[in-house]
């Protein structure tokens, strides 16, 4: 591209012709634009929000010390058979249920709702489903969980996304006291981190993942 730009610069003054003889050569059809494929994006620390608790049960409050929700790196690849989320959290344990939300718009979605890929993980169990129109689907989804590496791994076959040429993507992580009893001031809490945009309010968008293609 540089041997193109070179004599462009030179002729600016030239010719018109000329010039736009040399910028269309740059354009040549045996240089097809880059396809994006994966995508690997940070997330701030310290952004998780709660809402639900206690004497603030109705509204939406910072929870930067909730370290087992708070997404830190949100990685996407579309691949040639799956579609693969990898999350790193800043702090994951087993002993906290978590639930981790996907929703994938795809070039096929069109007016219906996008579809939910979720994965449920505590006390070392975990399982994911795909929600399409409300009907869960695909029992070739999976999920890992990595203590160590703080890392939850969901893979989506294409095929249960009506194999899109294209996808987008909200995620999302949220926890819960799951067995709190009721007088509990956390009965109703819920901790939730935004993949995609720090200080995430319920009311507000929600960011997206970039466009990624098939390969």
């Amino acid at each position: 591209m540089n041997v193109q730009q070179q004599p462009i610069r030179r002729l600016i003054g030239g010719p018109p012709v000329l010039v736009l003889a040399l910028a269309l050569a740059g354009c040549s059809a045996d240089t097809p634009p880059e396809v994006v494929t994966r995508s690997s994006v940070p997330d701030a620390a310290g952004d998780v929000l709660v809402g639900g608790l206690g004497s603030a049960a109705g509204g939406v409050a910072a929870a930067p010390e909730n370290a087992i929700t708070d997404i830190i790196r949100t990685t996407i690849e579309h691949g040639a058979d799956v579609v693969t989320f990898e999350v790193v959290f800043k702090d994951l344990r087993p002993g906290q249920y978590l639930d981790l939300t996907a929703r994938v718009r795809t070039d096929g979605t069109g007016s219906r709702l996008p579809a939910q890929v979720s994965a449920l993980a505590y006390r070392g169990k975990d399982r994911v489903d795909v929600y399409d129109s409300g009907v869960s689907r695909c029992a070739g989804a999976a999920v890992t969980v990595d203590y160590r590496a703080n890392t939850l791994t969901m893979t989506v076959p294409r095929r249960c996304l009506d194999d899109p040429r294209w996808i987008e993507a909200e995620v999302r992580a949220a926890t819960m006291v799951y067995d709190a009893p009721p007088d509990d001031p956390r009965a109703n809490a819920v901790w939730e981190d935004d993949a995609y945009q720090a200080g995430h309010a319920e009311s507000g968008p929600r960011g997206t993942s970039p466009k990624l293609h098939h390969p």
